[in-house]
């Protein structure tokens, strides 16, 4: 069942070359840990190992510091100029409170930041977004990361982190560069492990995702479309610029 690990091009892409140098290209986990402090330490683990060699990290791609003030219609967000470095014209375009029908709980109120990349691949992949629970950082939100799945192969869709507000008098402070979530892709080979690459933005892709545009404002089956964007899928859609070292 386990050999030879298989290495698949996963391509992350700028959505929007703007500012792109200043934000964080996603990465591996393991290519972010620290050296085993001896031979029996976590990162020796085999079951540790095939689940970090999986994961890929999403790094924040600003500095943020918010609060959130009032209830119900009158709720607001405050941004604290004092660890938040984006202007407000940047933080309009990438940062929202979601109204209250979109919430899961009444008492929950949702923040969502948008993140600058999207995934493209042309293996068959699903695509799992989590907490980034092995980072202290996490442990400072005023409340509970929101996960997602997605068929990745097909639905290229760019990335936004959620964030359930569980905690009224509480603040949110996110430091640029640190992990917001991790990826696992989940492919149809126990073997095969995710190869970060650039990928090309090329006429086809950008044609593809064009088709994405604005739908969950026309109907709420998501799901639904993801057939007919099965149908409509180019045989290629990655086109790497520069591959990255895989996953050890």
């Amino acid at each position: 069942m386990y050999g030879t690990a298989i290495h698949v091009d996963i391509g992350y892409c700028l959505a929007d070359p703007s500012a792109g140098f200043a934000f964080q290209p996603p990465r591996s986990v393991v290519s972010t840990r620290s050296r085993p402090l001896g031979p029996r330490a976590v990162q020796n683990c085999p079951a540790v190992n095939q689940i970090e060699r999986q994961l890929i990290e999403i790094p924040s791609p600003i500095a943020l510091r918010l609060r959130l003030e009032g209830q119900g219609q009158n709720l607001q967000m405050r941004v604290d100029p004092t660890g938040t470095f984006a202007k407000g014209d940047v933080l309009r375009r990438m940062l929202r409170l979601e109204p209250p029908p979109r919430w899961r709980q009444p008492d929950r109120p949702v923040v969502r930041l948008s993140i600058p990349f999207f995934f493209v691949t042309d293996e068959p992949c699903m695509a799992s977004m989590m907490p980034p629970f092995m980072h202290e950082g996490m442990r400072r939100w005023p409340g509970v990361g929101i996960g997602g799945r997605w068929p990745v192969t097909i639905w290229p869709q760019t990335i936004d982190w959620a964030l359930e507000w569980d905690m009224p008098q509480g603040e949110l402070v996110l430091r640029q560069g640190e992990p917001l979530a991790y990826v696992m892709f989940e492919f149809d080979d126990p073997n095969k492990r995710p190869r970060l690459v650039e990928a090309d933005l090329t006429p086809e892709l950008s044609e593809y995702r064009a088709g994405m545009d604005g739908v969950h404002h026309i109907t709420d089956d998501i799901e639904g479309l993801w057939q007919a964007a099965a149908e409509r899928r180019p045989e290629r859609l990655l086109s790497p610029l520069e591959t990255a070292a895989p996953a050890s």
